[in-house]
């Protein structure tokens, strides 16, 4: 029981982060010798993310987002290495201070749109077709939707409380784009999830790869089988969520989507099958977002 005076223990079926701001201090000091001279070059590295997940990047978010360090102290000490680096280094600084500003545009969106968690940012001519097919939604939620980086970055969720931020990208668009079903259900379904949820940069983050959002272009689709073979060729980070996969080669993990039914059922009878074809959703999401545009 609490005695209104004591920090309550949170009940969680996750390893939690340590708390406070000397653990926020500790883990950036640290990115700062280890991590920051790289960042542009490994901020994508999704190998390195599991090896090295807090020198590939920060993992500061669920610090900035509980306030245990401020975002001017982030700011400066990133500022502080800026100045005193050249050539390649600066410019790796200067992308980290530059992902930064993102926090900050998104609260600026907010502050202007007090509806952004709930409206469109865009103002469509025609309403768009989502399909928001139950099944569908359940078998992202799970990471069960047959496309690995897709269920490596769920699961990811379900285990650690975070997604890297290229798969939280990816699995954002495949459930907008690819299954076409609302950004609202998946911005929900992180709010409860992550322990780094910030309502501005959730919101304004899904708008974004959702295209109701602030993106300068029209219709953006990832499609996850390139995404995977770009930033994840060896299926390293894969495997390392989705273990039905880990006997599988890698070539045949990224393009387990295009392989024949029979195929997949030799290679990882346990892992899913497609729950959409990859060129009929990527199609489908094109044809409708051009709609509610009114370019079709």
């Amino acid at each position: 029981m609490q005695d209104g005076k004591t920090v309550p223990v949170p009940d969680v079926d996750i390893e939690l982060p340590a708390a406070g701001y000397e653990a926020a201090r500790e883990r950036f000091d640290d990115f700062l010798d280890t991590g920051i001279l790289s960042y542009n070059d490994t901020r994508d590295d999704l190998p390195k993310a599991v090896d090295k997940p807090t020198e590939a990047v920060s993992r500061l978010s669920p610090y900035l987002a509980s306030g245990m360090i401020g975002l001017r102290e982030v700011w400066a000490g990133a500022s502080e290495v800026y100045n005193a680096v050249s050539g390649q280094e600066r410019r790796n600084v200067d992308k980290y201070r530059y992902e930064l500003s993102w926090r900050e545009q998104n609260y600026h969106l907010l502050y202007y749109n007090p509806n952004l968690g709930r409206e469109n940012y865009v103002d469509f001519p025609n309403e768009i077709a989502w399909r928001n097919d139950e099944r569908d939604l359940e078998a992202w939620k799970a990471g069960e939707t047959g496309y690995p980086l897709v269920d490596a970055g769920m699961r990811q969720l379900d285990r650690e409380g975070y997604i890297h931020n290229r798969p939280r990208q990816v699995v954002a668009s495949f459930l907008t784009k690819h299954l076409l079903i609302d950004w609202r259900e998946g911005a929900r379904h992180f709010r409860r999830q992550l322990i780094d949820h910030d309502y501005a940069s959730n919101s304004g983050g899904w708008q974004w790869t959702a295209s109701t959002g602030t993106d300068s272009v029209d219709v953006r689709i990832f499609d996850p089988v390139s995404q995977a073979s770009k930033y994840d060729d060896g299926a390293q980070y894969i495997t390392e969520y989705v273990p039905e996969l880990r006997d599988v080669p890698a070539d045949k993990i990224i393009d387990w989507p295009t392989l024949s039914a029979d195929e997949r059922n030799r290679l990882a009878p346990k892992y899913a099958d497609p729950i959409v074809d990859r060129n009929h959703g990527y199609e489908r999401a094109q044809e409708t977002f051009e709609t509610a545009l009114g370019k079709r």
